[in-house]
């Protein structure tokens, strides 16, 4: 009899001991329903020592400005940074665009993922914080796969720690950088993390309408979280009642359309939009790409000696955390990859009748009939304004000069070849004998 209850005492210490593991899921089964999370937390950096946060405030959204295969590996692995490598344990949850959910480090433990922050006069928001990572870009689109993993994935951690709605803040917000170029003083901006965020499609309620860090002038205000946070611009938070429901939705909708705007040209060099307003302290690194309007690609690093920071032209699309070797492309055809999203290449004109996608399969769609871009295949083909597709063939007319005039055999004139895919007019080989469905597409002048 002793035998026995000493072996249910051991059974019940181990249960306990595997249930406050810090590498399994603390979240309750009845508030998880729903929530499929894989565990990645065995690939995290042996070197990153796990450690407790001083206390749990506060939940930041970040987007990685990445694919999955790159923001996994950063996450758990570490990111190089300047000449270190840093030891990984960089959030907590990963969400990809197809709403898969990721743990990466226990909630209970510290993530490294604020780096330099302060919110309502609290500074090092990493050890008050869990760190949830959305996959993607703060110029693109959070999908609605992704809100719907995080939703419940965030009310279940508001109620182990009890984080107000308010209290769930994007790293564009609470993040800040020290004088530079553009600032003489300590300044919001440092990183441009989920620009995007919507917290109404999150499920959230209330927010701060101000930075709490700049009206008590701790920090100099920054014209792009304001613009996005704090302005006409956000998300309508205001409890209305239901006779002024119908009036506050329309206006929700025209909100939320300028909103979008606003976000889709977050990464276009503008007037008021400088290299440091879309990068951060990532302006001169040399994983961001500077697209200038002509097409040219300029790496972070060479930017400032070879066109000078106060003058890379307006128009110019800054992206981040490209590889090497990606800016190759084929003149103005451009190719959509893990790294390189529509949206990223085209901006607000991702969707528009002047851009064209000329699939895998030989299919060509204009932005307008795209209905699905979260399941684009890698390897699609893009073009950027132009006007087509206009079909070849023998009859007067239909020839590339009688189509295009003198711009047939220029390097912005785009042939669709059936079979052969799509080449720029400088690099046909022939015009003559042009197998049946060629199609010719024009740069709008």
């Amino acid at each position: 009899m002793r035998i026995l209850i000493k072996y249910k005492i051991v059974y019940i210490l181990l249960l306990l001991s595997i249930f406050l593991s810090g590498d399994n899921i603390l979240l309750s089964k009845k508030r998880a329903k729903g929530l499929n999370i894989t565990n990645y937390t065995k690939y995290l950096n042996r070197q990153f020592k796990k450690r407790k946060r001083i206390s749990t405030k506060y939940i930041i959204i970040h987007t990685s400005e990445a694919g999955k295969i790159s923001t996994l590996r950063t996450l758990s692995g570490g990111k190089r940074v300047g000449r270190r490598r840093t030891k990984g344990g960089h959030a907590n949850y990963a969400i990809l665009r197809d709403g898969k959910i990721y743990r990466t480090l226990d909630h209970k433990y510290r993530a490294d993922h604020t780096g330099l922050s302060m919110w309502n006069g609290v500074n090092d928001l990493s050890s008050h914080s869990i760190g949830i990572e959305l996959v993607g870009y703060h110029y693109g689109i959070i999908t609605f796969e992704q809100y719907r993993s995080l939703t419940p994935l965030l009310k279940e951690l508001q109620s182990i720690y009890k984080i107000p709605d308010k209290n769930i803040l994007t790293h564009s917000q609470v993040s800040y950088g020290k004088p530079n170029l553009w600032f003489k003083n300590n300044h919001r901006g440092r990183k441009r993390c989920a620009l995007n965020f919507n917290r109404t499609r999150a499920g959230l309620v209330d927010r701060w309408t101000y930075d709490p860090d700049v009206r008590a002038k701790r920090l100099t205000s920054d014209f792009q979280t304001r613009k996005i946070f704090y302005s006409k611009y956000s998300d309508n938070m205001v409890r209305i009642s239901p006779e002024k429901k119908e009036t506050v939705i329309q206006t929700e909708q025209i909100t939320e359309k300028r909103r979008e705007e606003v976000v889709l040209s977050s990464n276009i060099i503008s007037r008021d939009n400088t290299a440091w307003n879309i990068a951060g302290e990532d302006y001169n690194d040399p994983e961001t790409l500077y697209i200038l309007p002509g097409g040219k690609r300029v790496r972070g690093n060479n930017a400032g000696s070879m066109i000078g920071w106060g003058s890379i032209p307006r128009g110019t699309r800054v992206i981040l955390n490209q590889p090497d070797k990606v800016e190759e492309s084929d003149g103005p055809i451009l190719t959509i990859t893990g790294n390189f999203t529509a949206w990223s290449y085209a901006g607000k004109e991702y969707k528009k009748k002047s851009t064209f996608y000329i699939l895998p399969n030989g299919k060509i769609k204009d932005g307008t009939k795209i209905e699905d871009w979260d399941s684009f295949p890698s390897g699609v083909k893009m073009i950027i304004g132009y006007n087509g597709p206009f079909l070849l063939g023998a009859t007067k007319g239909k020839t590339a000069w009688g189509i295009a005039g003198k711009y047939y055999n220029k390097k912005d004139t785009v042939y669709y070849i059936p079979g052969n895919g799509i080449v720029t007019g400088n690099k046909m080989v022939s015009f003559n004998d042009l197998p049946k469905n060629s199609k010719i597409f024009l740069k709008r002048r």
